[in-house]
Order: C-alpha cells, then structure tokens, then sequence
C-alpha cells in the first residue's frame, strides 16, 4: 500500500508540473488538484503548486509498469482534453513518453480513444414534459440512475480501461445534460452540452486526470472512484435542472459555486444509494467486466464502448 501511494504521490506531482508547464493554473486544474491531496497528505494545495519539481526526478520515481501507463494516460488527459497542448506541455509529454518507452501503438491507442470521444455524443430521443411534478420526477430518476452507474465505472480500477472508463463518466454526463434540457422543451446539442459541462469545470482534462491517477491507490482509488463519479454526476443533474429551468439564462458561475455545494450533498447521496449501487453492480458488473475487456483488447471502439455501457443504465 505504501509504495503504491508513494508512486501516487509522484504521478501527482508529475501531474502538477504539467499543468504548470503553460504559465497558469486554472481554477479547475486547481479543483481537481485539490481533490487528489489525500494521495500526498503531508502537504497542503499551495504548497504543491509553490513546489519547484525536478520533473525527470519525479518521473523517475516511477517504476511500476502499471504506474507508468496510468501517469501517460493522466498526462495526455491533462495537456490534450481541453484544446491544443502549449510547446511546453508537449514537451514534458514528450519527455515522459521517452522515459518510459511507451511504444507507439499506445501512444496512437490513447489517441484514439480521446478522438472518437470527442466525435461520440449518446443518442437522446426525450419528450419535453409540460407537467412540472412529472418533469421533476423524470429529471431525479434520470440523476440517481446516471450517478450510480457512474460510480460503478469510477470503481473499476483496470489497468489499461481507466482512461475509457473515465471518458465514459464524461459521456454518461452530457447525455444527461441533454435529457435534463430535453424534459425542459430545450433542443440540446452536443456542443452546448459540452460547453455547459466545461463551464461548470467538469469533463475537464485535470478532472480525467486525477481520476485515473486514484485508481493507483487498492482500494481507496476506487472508494475516491466511485464517490467522486456519484457525486459529481448528481450535483450536474440538479444544477443542469436549474440552469434549463431558467431557460439556459442563469449565471454559469454562480452555477459553478452551487456545484461545489452540490457535490458536497451528492457525496451524502452517495451514502444513502448504497443499496441502489450494489444492485447494480450486481446486474452491471458482470457486463461491465466483458466490456472493459473488449476495449482493453481492441475489439471494440470508444463510441461503442460507450453506447453499451449507457445500454447499461436501463438494464
């Protein structure tokens, strides 16, 4: 366990110095970061980021293969999932790809995987509903049933499938931005909901990051896994009703204050779905398992990887 968190302890670092590499930290690199700390609870936040890190020294550090593919996969999240990478990302990415021989074909597979997620939205055929106690009954069915699946996958520490996992959270997550509009009478697409997403700090390259870097961790990472998925899906679900229910005109960063306060309860929600989550991973796991198989193996892409473990949530 020990090793495990020190390695942990070194990828976040690594993590920190990538996202200091373009100049600024930005306030959801920040709370992404923030949320990784139990991974070096013997520093706070500021001190990390003031840290002057040796970053060949820290990679270095790094030995286990397992550590060293979820570090790659991290750092391209971080530098590659919001926009162009700056020349000193990529350089630092660069540099870590050398050092820790990653082949090309995995470089090109995490490529991939980013690329048909971004191409990928998960159909939403919703009628609007005018009835406002069966509109709010629908939206809160929808947020509990998105939540838990999401915390299953946040659960799933497999090597090689933490990446597609994590993108898929972020799938699962716009096509419920997109229900929730739809219920609302709003036309919803992939672009607005993404755009609400990022605005709210969600579905971002730090937040892909950190949550591939706690699966590292046996069994906390899949605690932090699974809470963090729960709570962040649910919070959107309450905070998307509200931002249509204003007819897509409410403040983005008052929205993003309530998030915070959201994830906070979600956590609490999270807590009280237990049952609602074991079920699932009763009915789920077994699925879930074949399909991040596939996916490690190549048999099928992201997209459809996506689109089976969405199948999921009515299953």
């Amino acid at each position: 366990m020990e090793s495990n968190m020190n390695e942990a302890g070194a990828c976040l670092r690594a993590l920190v110095a990538l996202a200091k590499a373009d100049g600024k930290i930005t306030d959801h690199e920040r709370s992404a970061l923030a949320s990784a700390l139990e991974m070096v609870p013997e520093t706070s936040l500021g001190a990390l980021l003031d840290e002057t890190i040796d970053f060949d020294k820290v990679i270095a550090e790094i030995k286990t293969p397992a550590a060293r593919e979820q570090l790659w996969q991290a750092a391209y999240s971080m530098i590659h999932a919001d926009g162009a990478a700056s020349p000193e990302e990529q350089r630092l990415l660069d540099k870590l790809r050398a050092s820790f021989e990653i082949s090309e074909e995995k470089a090109s597979a995490t490529k991939r995987i980013f690329d048909e997620a971004k191409d990928t939205l998960l159909p939403s055929n919703i009628e609007a509903i005018s009835d406002p106690s069966k509109r709010q009954k629908e939206i809160d069915q929808d947020t509990i049933k998105y939540s838990v699946l999401s915390a299953l996958l946040g659960a799933f520490p497999v090597p090689g499938v933490a990446i597609a996992t994590d993108l898929a959270i972020v799938a699962l997550q716009l096509k419920l931005v997109r229900d929730v509009g739809q219920y609302w009478g709003h036309k919803v697409d992939k672009e607005a909901a993404k755009t609400l997403l990022a605005g709210l700090g969600l579905g971002t390259g730090a937040r892909i990051a950190v949550s591939n870097l706690a699966k590292l961790v046996p069994v906390w990472g899949s605690a932090f896994g699974a809470t963090s998925a729960f709570a962040t899906t649910w919070a959107l679900g309450k905070i998307a009703n509200r931002y249509f229910e204003s007819g897509q005109k409410a403040d983005i960063h008052a929205l993003r204050k309530e998030l915070k306060a959201m994830e906070k309860e979600g956590k609490e929600a999270y807590a009280n779905e237990k049952d609602a989550i074991e079920n699932k991973k009763k009915t789920a796991s077994t699925k879930l398992a074949a399909l991040n198989e596939q996916r490690k193996m190549g048999a099928i892409g992201q997209a459809e990887y996506e689109r089976q473990v969405a199948a999921l949530a009515d299953g």
